[in-house]
């Protein structure tokens, strides 16, 4: 077989993988995020027929292109009102549960394996947010409330910025030498306020747009030209992509709403416009389905390809399973404060909730900007990084497996009035 069957092969066997572990994950609950990465490992640091080495360059942008589309998905998905109703608890959760994360890992880095204050605050960034790219794909499939899956979208979303901005912010402060805490303040309210007015103005005009041009062909292709364009933009004036593409997302697949709810005003504007202008047609949601599940699989499979097997050391292996106590531990402990705050956390079993708390490459790529900022080198790290992310996925996947069992056996409990 020559190198071009071969690479149809791959690509051919992936695809029907990934299809496969969709089918799988309804009949055995286990999810197919752990297949694909098993996937990975076997053809890349198991038998070598993919090198993982190659793979190191491009995973930033790989890695970034999937989260725009997850993203992206996640927001059509969402409804409007019930993001508007979980959005503090979400706020809540998320700060907490990071600012928790960061402390606890810290400590135990300080503490039990004695690394300078700088490195051990770097950890505690780095793992500190989990990943939406992982996390958001799996929720739709959880046997839990639509309210619930819409305050754990938000919550990874706003996880993986605080990781983002942190790991950026302290790599400025070490090279700076200072920097003031309003200084800090105004930079993550900065860059939230540009992604939030950026997502609002493009998400307006694009929704009349795409209401006349949703139905042409080539429509989606024009969208996803655009949200790549939007993301670039976000970074170019200092906000943060994820929560532009995320909130334009759901500003886009709920137009119609949003344009019903204000046809007064629009009305005013312009008598001639046609509420259903605003729709997004269905043709252009499912090639946006489509094409996520194809950028997603492969996501998973390319984690797989980046491990390496020499990471397996006795240090890094203490190192992973207590940061993995941590996440545990910080999740654990801030559900238990949030939760009698938030009705929707109360109506699910804890370990629904647990069960979200894996790593994924944007973990990896704040972990190659920190190396490459030269504030501090670490010959620990990338291999910690690395395992960490394996090993959270996997246990996600036992934890999500237990849980999907536990509610197909007492179906009862998802009857309650909160639920429905």
């Amino acid at each position: 077989m020559d190198d071009v069957s071969l690479f149809a092969a791959l690509i051919g066997g992936i695809i029907v993988l990934g299809v496969l572990g969709d089918f799988l994950f309804t009949k055995t609950k286990v999810p197919a995020p752990v297949i694909l990465m098993l996937a990975g490992i076997v053809l890349g640091p198991a038998t070598q027929i993919l090198k993982s080495e190659l793979f190191y360059d491009i995973a930033p942008y790989f890695g970034t292109f999937a989260l725009i589309l997850i993203l992206f998905e996640g927001g059509l998905d969402l409804e409007f009102d019930l993001v508007i109703r979980q959005f503090s608890s979400a706020l809540l959760l998320g700060v907490l549960s990071f600012c928790v994360g960061v402390a606890g890992i810290t400590l135990v880095c300080l503490t039990l394996f004695q690394m300078q204050l700088t490195e051990a605050l770097f950890y505690g960034f780095i793992f500190g947010g989990s990943s939406p790219a992982i996390i958001l794909p799996v929720l739709p499939r959880l046997s839990i409330p639509k309210n619930l899956k819409t305050l754990l979208t938000l919550e990874a979303v706003i996880s993986e910025v605080l990781t983002v901005l942190s790991v950026i912010i302290f790599i400025k402060i070490r090279q700076e030498g200072e920097y003031e805490s309003a200084t800090i303040l105004n930079h993550v309210l900065a860059g939230i306020g540009i992604s939030i007015l950026l997502a609002i103005v493009s998400g307006l005009f694009w929704s009349r747009f795409m209401g006349y041009f949703s139905k042409q062909n080539l429509a989606y292709m024009l969208t996803l030209g655009f949200i790549l364009l939007l993301y670039t933009l976000t970074d170019f004036l200092g906000g943060e992509g994820a929560v532009t593409i995320l909130a334009f997302g759901i500003l886009l697949g709920n137009s119609k709403l949003l344009a019903t709810k204000s046809q007064s005003v629009l009305a005013k504007i312009n008598s001639t416009l046609n509420i259903n202008n605003f729709e997004l047609d269905e043709v252009v949601k499912k090639i946006n389905a489509e094409l996520t599940f194809l950028v997603r699989t492969f996501f998973f499979v390319f984690i797989g390809l980046l491990f390496d097997f020499s990471f397996f050391t006795l240090e890094v292996f203490f190192i992973t399973a207590a940061i993995l106590g941590i996440f545990f531990i910080s999740r654990t402990a801030t559900i238990n404060l949030v939760r009698p705050l938030s009705p929707s956390l109360r109506s699910a079993h804890i370990s629904s909730i647990l069960s979200l708390i894996p790593r994924g490459l944007a973990t990896a790529v704040m972990a190659f900007t920190l190396l490459e900022s030269s504030v501090f080198s670490s010959t620990l790290l990338l291999p910690v990084v690395f395992t960490v992310i394996l090993a959270s996925n996997l246990l996600m996947s036992a934890m999500v497996y237990y849980s999907e069992n536990r509610q197909r056996e007492t179906p009862e409990e998802n009857n309650t009035p909160e639920n429905l």
